[in-house]
């Protein structure tokens, strides 16, 4: 197994030391940087950022409830399960949708499925594999977008609000983390609040005007985050001809111009006996199949070739 990486720097090195010598590792000056950095990759005006992407999941279905009610949300059954969870912990309908050839949200089956409601439709795609967009992703019109970019850091897709992961092994990464993006102005002062347990600033003191919990990104992630800003482009060259050398050898999925290249996914018959031998995890399981979620949707294509998928991590690339 041959790992490329590219060693940090002396000035950075010393930038993470300077604040775990000053003891300034709560919420501190260089989060608030990270996410003025991180507008350029987001593209959004408001930039949030939190102790994961699962946070920033939880504040957004909060803020949807608090604003629009009970909402009908629909996303893939091919993701991770706390985006999915935020969405039925606070009450909302939640819909699974079946997957292109790409593994991607199908807009088609996503309009056969869709119950006629009064409710706020939610749609939450999944950006699955680093994508930075989605092939024929043709909505209704009224629908509130969440995109799931846990796995790209440069999305492209319209939407309402985009989540981030900078949890190791992402395209950008601190020890965790995550990040809400809108152009949103009033959703953004709730998560600004809600990451802070709610509270409002108010002279010395505080005051409590929204439900909250200690959400909010610490001052050493931010550090770190700040630094790994820095070596993206050359770390997302070094993912770009990984995947090129499997793709020589195998038919992987495609990747756009502005993907992040989290992994390389290729569908085929002994996916299994693969992620065994190569010690790797199935990304993911299906949601709509597990018992917790209690659906009993049929998702026809994902559950035909769900047992064919193979995701290969392009930060390292195994030699077959």
């Amino acid at each position: 197994m041959k790992l490329f990486e590219t060693k940090i720097n002396d000035a950075d090195i010393n930038q993470i030391t300077k604040v775990i010598s000053s003891g300034e590792l709560g919420f501190g000056e260089n989060v608030r940087l990270f996410e003025n950095h991180f507008s350029n990759f987001s593209n959004k005006k408001y930039n949030a950022s939190t102790n994961s992407a699962s946070a920033a999941a939880f504040m957004i279905y909060s803020y949807l409830r608090d604003t629009h009610g009970i909402c009908d949300v629909y996303t893939t059954s091919l993701g991770f399960t706390s985006p999915a969870w935020a969405a039925k912990h606070f009450g909302h309908n939640l819909y699974f949708v079946d997957v292109q050839e790409n593994l991607q949200f199908c807009s088609k089956h996503y309009k056969k499925i869709r119950k006629p409601t009064k409710n706020k439709v939610v749609v939450m795609p999944v950006l699955y594999g680093g994508v930075s967009k989605i092939l024929d992703f043709d909505l209704v019109g009224d629908e509130i977008v969440v995109v799931d970019s846990a796995h790209c850091v440069t999305p492209t897709i319209n939407c309402n609000f985009v989540f981030f992961s900078f949890h190791p092994y992402k395209p950008i990464c601190t020890s965790d983390g995550g990040m809400i993006s809108t152009d949103d102005s009033r959703a953004n002062d709730y998560f600004l609040r809600y990451r802070n347990f709610g509270r409002e600033q108010q002279g010395n003191s505080y005051n409590i005007s929204v439900d909250g919990f200690k959400f909010y990104m610490n001052n050493l992630n931010a550090t770190i985050g700040l630094t790994q800003i820095k070596r993206y482009e050359h770390l997302l060259l070094q993912r770009k001809l990984n995947y090129e050398k499997l793709a020589s050898s195998k038919t992987l999925l495609p990747h756009d111009n502005k993907s992040s290249y989290y992994f390389a996914t290729t569908l085929c018959e002994d996916a299994n006996k693969t992620i065994e031998i190569m010690g790797l995890s199935r990304h993911y399981p299906m949601l709509h199949k597990m018992r917790y979620y209690k659906s009993s949707q049929v998702l026809p294509f994902l559950e035909k070739i769900h047992h064919k998928i193979l995701n290969l991590p392009l930060h390292k690339l195994t030699m077959f």
